[in-house]
């Protein structure tokens, strides 16, 4: 299997009974399948489930597009957008279901896990820029629909792509959402981020949001830490300097796993009955959201399940009827066109494996970190009551 051409959603390897495949990781820390030949008996299935060859078997055409905003305040706080995916998922438990998504585990590594109850769901919310583990996610999905559990599935197209081939039919009790996706980094680089920040501070991270709401409001740029120093007390970051030029890596497209740059799912026709991304610049298209600034969620719905799930949540959101024109319009380019391989992303890399510091500070260069305080003490200032209506006034 070529690198540009696997996107490790592991349905080859949970498709294969003979277990004639495994994944070999390789020096920037992205996993490709390896067959053995002895063990395989050539039935194909692997090809036949692989998203990067087969995707445009489970594509759907666009039914509604959507600008959504969750009622519920505190959710909606803790979304990274609208909170749509908070409203599916609360509708699936209520109902009995199981919920899959991307989850940090304890040791800090991104992984697809399934949860049940409000409590567990608050793992899985969040934008989160690393390769997330399916490991055997699929084979569990098909147990539970085959059993007639409500099952919602997140993630990457190309996760949900994979999904769809490995269980070859259909399923009423099946949910799925995919993502804009910008590409994805791997666990490996973002490690190394991750334990010069632990190093620095003398801490050890428990958790990490991308996109931190509490900081400056909605933003794709806003992100913090929480860690537990030697004395067992926890600290809230709202800023670090290495986790920041990640993100600008990350951003800039230098650290994306090789395939993200020919994706095929960067398309209007989704493979999710529900794609969900951030409706950015929603104040020149639509004026019906008194919070904007909280968030507002770019919805497209390409299945009659995804029409059907959107009518049993409908209530509890606040919506606008938008289209495909205007969402190709709200800056999320990887709607109709792939990430563009920058010239950096040929040794990016190993610069950053060998040289940490160098490749950090590279990135840091191009931003003022003070930036990042005042939008916090602004947003903070905000909240306060009183103060808050002048804001608005002086804003009116």
């Amino acid at each position: 299997m070529v690198e540009n051409n696997c996107s490790e959603c592991n349905a080859c390897v949970q498709i294969c009974k003979h277990q004639a495949i495994e994944l070999k990781v390789n020096e920037e820390g992205f996993s490709y399948p390896c067959i053995n030949i002895e063990k395989c008996i050539h039935c194909n299935l692997c090809i036949e489930v692989c998203p990067m060859q087969n995707g445009d078997k489970v594509k759907l055409s666009n039914l509604k597009v959507l600008a959504v905003q969750i009622k519920n305040n505190k959710t909606l706080q803790k979304s990274s957008s609208g909170g749509v995916f908070s409203l599916i998922a609360n509708y699936v438990i209520k109902n009995n279901g199981i919920i899959y998504g991307a989850a940090w585990n304890a040791e800090m590594q991104l992984c697809h896990i399934g949860v049940e109850t409000e409590k567990e769901l608050e793992r899985l919310r969040g934008s989160k820029y690393v390769h997330s583990y399916i490991g055997n996610v699929f084979q569990d999905i098909k147990v539970h629909l085959k059993n007639n559990r409500l099952v919602y599935f997140t993630g990457t197209p190309c996760q949900v792509a994979g999904l769809k081939l490995f269980l070859r039919k259909s399923y009423d009790n099946l949910i799925t959402s995919d993502l804009i996706c910008h590409g994805t980094p791997s666990q490996k680089i973002f490690d190394v981020f991750r334990h010069n920040m632990e190093i620095e501070l003398n801490e050890k991270t428990v958790d990490y949001k991308f996109r931190d709401k509490s900081i400056a409001g909605w933003s794709c740029s806003s992100s913090s830490s929480l860690t537990i120093r030697k004395n067992g007390k926890k600290h809230f970051h709202i800023y670090n300097r290495n986790m920041r030029a990640y993100y600008l890596a990350f951003i800039k497209g230098d650290i994306t796993r090789e395939d993200c740059y020919s994706c095929p799912f960067t398309t209007v026709e989704r493979v999710g009955d529900i794609t969900l991304a951030d409706f950015w610049g929603i104040d020149k298209f639509h004026h019906f959201f008194p919070n904007q600034n909280n968030g507002v969620s770019l919805v497209l719905i390409n299945s009659q399940q995804g029409i059907n799930i959107w009518e049993n949540i409908k209530n509890d959101a606040i919506s606008e009827n938008s289209s495909i024109d205007i969402a190709l319009q709200t800056c999320n380019k990887n709607l109709y066109e792939p990430t563009i391989r920058p010239c950096a992303r040929n040794d990016s890399y190993k610069k950053a494996f060998n040289n940490f510091i160098s490749f950090r500070d590279s990135y840091l260069l191009q931003e003022n970190p003070s930036k990042i305080y005042i939008s916090y003490y602004k947003r903070k200032i905000k909240q306060i009551k009183c103060i808050e209506y002048l804001w608005k006034l002086i804003n009116k």
